[in-house]
């Protein structure tokens, strides 16, 4: 990483911290759901988990805190951000791994997992890459195990112009601490990155990949945590 890049990295990490901090994007309550959902599906046994974009996992160590994990694995694309998570995971009672991956690569390439997450990171990927995610998931999942999603999603019948639109113009109404600039970065992003899909189309691909959709949680119209098991 370069001098610039890093500089870049860590103004958009420094600003998608505070959106985390405020819970803008209500990362308190899916947590919490992400949490719920582990301790019933793996209650009284240990479980791996391989984390997709795992970021700094400053908002998953807590949620692992008292679980029974057998490992963890955590996979991204940024070093500096690998580097915060060792020091965000050295208290967890198990083998920790951090690598530096593209997350479909890593999830392709995976050993069978209980668990698999992943946050805000499959609505980058074009359909045909969500669905093939999805195939990758089921393959890679042992039976009993759980694929978590935390991730945005369009309304039904909203078109990606619309909620573009929406989701920037709510974005800049409600995250009121951030500075004009900081909008400007965040929107930016998502006008350029995102390509989110209605709940229902990621439920439909979940199913033909040969996973169950189990109940989820959804605290605000775009943000919802999306949970899917074997067949």
């Amino acid at each position: 990483m370069t001098e610039p890049d890093a500089i870049d990295f860590f103004r958009a990490w420094d600003t998608y911290a505070k959106v985390v901090a405020a819970n803008y994007m209500f990362h308190r309550e899916l947590g919490q759901g992400v949490r719920d959902a582990l301790r019933r599906r793996f209650e009284g046994r240990a479980f791996s988990l391989l984390d997709l974009g795992c970021g700094d996992a400053s908002a998953m160590a807590p949620l692992l805190e008292g679980l029974s994990l057998k490992s963890y694995k955590g996979v991204d694309l940024a070093p500096p951000a690998l580097a915060l998570a060792k020091q965000n995971l050295a208290h967890l009672p198990c083998p920790v791994t951090l690598v530096e991956a593209d997350f479909m690569s890593a999830l392709e390439g995976s050993a069978p997992q209980d668990a698999i997450y992943s946050s805000f990171a499959q609505h980058h990927l074009s359909p045909e890459g969500k669905a093939k995610f999805f195939a990758l998931a089921a393959r890679r999942l042992n039976p009993g195990g759980l694929l978590i999603l935390v991730d945005v999603t369009r309304e039904e019948g909203e078109s990606r112009d619309d909620y573009m639109r929406n989701y920037t113009g709510w974005l800049r109404q409600t995250m009121t601490s951030l500075a004009t600039a900081e909008h400007d970065l965040i929107c930016d992003h998502l006008t350029q990155n995102d390509f989110p899909e209605s709940a229902s189309t990621l439920r439909a691909q979940a199913e033909r990949a040969g996973l169950v959709a189990l109940d989820g949680l959804v605290p605000h119209k775009w943000h919802r945590l999306l949970l899917f098991a074997p067949a």
